[in-house]
C-alpha cells in the first residue's frame, strides 16, 4: 500500500534524523553578562552552534560592585566621585559600624549615622555636672567594605539640636592586623581640640588610604552630644571587589572548550577570572551537629534542587548551637565532587582553554577586581564553550619518562586511556602540545598493536602536533590503551606540561576534549603529564655553526654561516650578543645584539665586516655572550672563510 504524500514526507524527515543525527553539532556557547548581538546570533546559527545567555544578576556573591553597572550588564568595582559619600553605601559592600560605649559594642544603632536623615542621630546622653569629673573617650568604628582614598570627613548633629555638636574629637585610621571583632583605639590622623561649629569638615592633607575609619569622641563636657550624619569623601575605585556566578547546570555532562571575555584592565589594576567544575549542585559542604547522635553530618543532606544561594539561606537560619563549635568548620569544600578554583586566567589571553577538569555537568565562574584609586577594570561578559555529549566520557593520560635533561631531545611515550559510552562522539585524532617544538612522531599503538596508518602534522605555531588515524575509537574501544611516541626537547629547567586533547576530525566545530592526568598505564607510576628536568649550569645549549667553512662569494652556495643556539633556564628576556673577531682579537662584526627569552635562535653572518665589506679568507673567532645579572656566560669557536 502506498503511503499518503504527507506520511512519506514525515517518514523522510524521520529517516534523515536517524541517519544524519550524528552530524548535528552539540556545541553550546554560554555567555554570562552582556547578551549576544543579532549579528553574533546569526554567526553562531550559521555554524550550527547553540547559545545560552545568563545574567550577571544571577549571583550568590556580589561584593563591592557597581549596582548600576551590574544591571546594565557589566561587572565593575565601586567607583566614587570626589563629592560622593563613601560611608553611605558601606553596608551594601558588607561593611559595618560598631559603637563602643563603656566597652559595650553595638552594631546596629550606629547605622543611623549613614542614613542621610538629619532628624535621626546617635546620642551620648548628658551627664549630671556633679558626676562629671573626668574626660571620657568613646569610639565609633566604620568598616568601609574596601580600601579607599580618604580626602575629607564631615559630621553634623541633629538639625533640631545644633547645640549638641562635638566639641572635641579625633579621627583615627587602622593599622594592619587589628582585631576586627573588637576594634582598638586607632592611631590619630586628625585631632580637633576646640570645635565651636555644628557642622565640621576635616580635610586630610595628604589624603590617606584605608578601609577602617574611627571617630573618637572625647567628652570634655557633661552636655548631651549627638551625630546625625558622618560622611566620608575621597573618590576612586574600591580596592577589592568580587563576584561568583550561580552554579551553572549544563544540559548534560559536557567537554569544556575555551573561555573568553570582553572588558578592560587598567595598567595598575588586576582582573582575575577563575573557574571550577563539579559533578553535583553543591561545591561546599555545610556541617551540622546532631546532639542525640553526638556526630557532625552534612546539613540538608540530599537538599534537592535548591540553588547555592537558597542552600546558604537555609543554613543561615540554622541555630548556631547546632553548628560546629569553630566557625571555620561550618563550611568546607566538597573536594570529592568539585575541583578547586583554577589559577587566574591571564586577562590579556582571552580565548584560552578552560583548565578546570571535565567532562562535567556543573560549572562556575569567579571574578576578582584588585584596583588602585585611579585604575580599575570591567568585564562585559564571560563566555565558555562546551560540547554535549562529550567526545568521550572519561579521558586520562600520563607521560614517560618523567625526567630528562634540559635541551636534550627525548623519545616520550604519551599514554591515553579513554572511557567511551554509547552516545559519545568518539575520536580519531590526538593533539599534544610540545612547548619546545617537536622533532618527530615515531609510532602509534592501540592496546600494544602498532598502527602504521596514522599521519601527523606540526601545529602552525610549531609548539605541538596533531595526529590522526583512519578509524574512530568508539564504545567498543572503551578502556583501550593508546600510546603515542614522539621525539621532543624540554627547554625549561622546571619542566614542561604536555597538554593533550582528543578530537573527531569529522566534527571541526566540536570542543577538543582535554586529557586529564591520571593512571592511564599501570606500569607508569607518575599519573602526570609533566616532565621534569635535571639541573645543568649552562644557559646556552649546544651552539651550532654551519656550514663551516663557508664561502661568501655570492654564488648562492654556502654564502652565509648560521650561528644557532638554544637559550635555557631563563624566566625573562636577557641580553645576548654574537660577535666575530680576527685572530688578533680585533672586532670584525657584531652579528646580533638583543634581549632573548627562552627558546631556539639562529643568526647569520654573510662574511662582511662592520663596513659591510667582505673579509679576507682565513680563520675567525665567534663569540656568543649571555648576560645574567652580574654574570656572563660565553661560548667561543672557529669559523673558516674561504673563496
Amino acid at each position: 500500500m502506498r503511503l499518503p504524500k504527507s506520511a512519506e514526507l514525515l517518514l523522510l524527515v524521520l529517516l534523515n534524523i536517524v541517519f544524519f543525527a550524528q552530524d548535528i553539532s552539540g556545541v553550546i556557547l554560554y555567555r554570562i553578562g552582556t547578551p549576544f548581538s543579532a549579528a553574533e546570533k546569526d554567526s553562531l546559527a550559521s555554524l550550527d552552534i547553540d547559545f545560552k545567555e545568563i545574567s550577571w544578576s544571577a549571583s550568590q556573591l556580589q561584593n563591592a560592585l557597581e549596582v548600576d553597572s551590574l544591571e546594565a550588564g557589566s561587572l565593575q568595582p565601586n567607583f566614587f566621585d570626589e563629592d560622593e559619600d563613601i560611608a553611605a553605601s558601606l553596608l551594601s559592600r558588607d561593611g559595618w559600624v560598631k559603637i563602643k560605649v563603656f566597652a559595650n559594642d553595638n552594631t546596629k544603632v550606629g547605622q543611623v549615622l549613614l542614613d542621610k536623615d538629619p532628624e535621626t542621630s546617635y546620642t551620648w546622653a548628658a551627664i549630671a555636672p556633679e558626676s562629671f569629673n573626668r574626660i571620657i573617650q568613646e569610639t565609633v568604628t566604620f568598616d568601609l567594605g574596601g580600601q579607599f582614598l580618604i580626602r575629607q570627613i564631615r559630621l553634623r548633629p541633629l538639625s533640631t539640636k545644633p547645640e549638641h555638636f562635638l566639641e572635641r574629637f579625633n579621627i583615627g585610621i587602622s593599622e594592619p592586623g587589628f582585631n576586627i571583632a573588637r576594634p582598638p583605639i586607632f592611631p590619630t590622623i586628625a585631632e580637633i581640640k576646640e570645635n565651636s561649629e555644628p557642622e565640621v569638615s576635616i580635610l586630610l592633607d595628604p589624603p590617606v588610604s584605608t578601609r577602617f575609619v574611627q571617630l573618637q569622641v572625647v567628652r570634655a563636657t557633661p552636655k548631651e552630644l549627638g551625630v546625625a550624619d558622618f560622611e566620608i569623601f575621597g573618590g576612586g575605585f574600591v580596592s577589592e571587589a568580587s563576584y561568583e556566578s550561580e552554579i551553572i547546570e549544563l544540559d548534560d555532562i559536557a567537554s569544556f572548550g575555551s573561555l573568553s571575555w570582553s572588558g578592560q584592565q587598567d595598567p595598575n589594576a588586576r582582573v582575575d577570572i577563575r573557574t571550577r567544575s563539579g559533578t553535583d549542585r553543591q561545591p561546599e559542604i555545610f556541617w551540622e551537629l546532631r546532639p542525640e547522635q553526638q556526630d557532625i553530618v552534612p546539613f540538608l543532606l540530599g537538599g534537592g534542587d535548591m540553588s547555592m544561594t537558597e542552600y546558604k539561606i537555609e543554613y543561615g537560619k540554622h541555630f548556631d548551637i547546632l553548628k560546629p563549635a569553630n566557625r571555620q568548620d561550618w563550611i568546607s569544600s566538597d573536594t570529592e565532587n568539585w575541583s578547586f578554583w583554577s589559577s587566574p586566567y591571564l586577562f590579556e589571553n582571552s580565548g584560552i582553554d578552560i583548565v578546570s577538569p571535565g567532562p562535567r555537568t556543573f560549572f562556575q565562574v569567579k571574578a576578582d577586581f584588585l584596583s588602585t584609586v585611579e585604575d580599575g577594570g570591567k568585564i562585559d561578559f564571560v563566555e565558555f564553550k562546551v560540547s554535549v555529549p562529550p567526545t568521550v566520557r572519561g579521558l586520562v593520560g600520563e607521560i614517560f619518562p618523567q625526567l630528562t635533561q634540559v635541551g636534550q631531545p627525548t623519545h616520550f611515550t604519551y599514554y591515553i586511556r579513554p572511557t567511551i559510552r554509547a552516545g559519545d562522539i568518539g575520536f580519531d585524532g590526538v593533539e599534544i602540545s610540545t612547548p619546545a617544538g617537536v622533532i618527530s612522531v615515531d609510532s602509534l599503538r592501540l592496546d600494544g598493536i602498532n598502527q602504521d596508518d596514522f599521519s601527523w602534522v606540526e601545529k602552525e605555531d610549531g609548539l605541538g602536533f596533531e595526529l590522526t588515524f583512519p578509524r574512530k575509537l568508539e564504545p567498543t574501544d572503551s578502556g583501550a590503551l593508546l600510546e603515542v611516541v614522539f621525539n621532543a626537547p624540554v627547554l625549561r629547567e622546571l619542566g614542561n606540561v604536555f597538554v593533550g586533547k582528543v578530537f573527531n576530525s569529522s566534527k571541526p566545530n566540536e570542543v577538543r576534549q582535554r586529557i586529564n592526568p591520571g593512571n592511564a598505564a599501570d606500569e607508569i607510576e607518575s599519573d602526570m603529564l609533566t616532565v621534569k628536568t635535571s639541573l645543568i649550569k649552562s644557559l646556552v645549549f649546544a651552539p651550532r655553526v654551519g656550514p663551516n667553512p663557508f664561502t661568501p662569494n655570492n654564488d648562492n652556495i654556502n654564502d652565509i654561516v648560521n650561528l644557532s643556539y638554544t637559550l635555557l633556564r631563563v624566566t625573562a628576556p636577557i641580553p645576548v650578543s654574537i660577535e666575530i673577531f680576527d685572530l688578533s682579537g680585533k672586532l670584525v662584526k657584531q652579528v646580533y645584539s638583543g634581549d632573548d627569552p627562552i627558546g631556539e635562535y639562529s643568526h647569520s653572518w654573510d662574511g662582511t665586516n662592520n663596513s659591510n665589506r667582505l673579509v679576507p679568507p682565513g680563520i675567525y673567532l665567534y663569540r656568543i655572550a649571555v648576560d645574567v645579572q652580574s654574570e656572563q656566560e660565553v661560548h667561543r669557536g672557529i669559523i673558516s672563510v674561504v673563496y
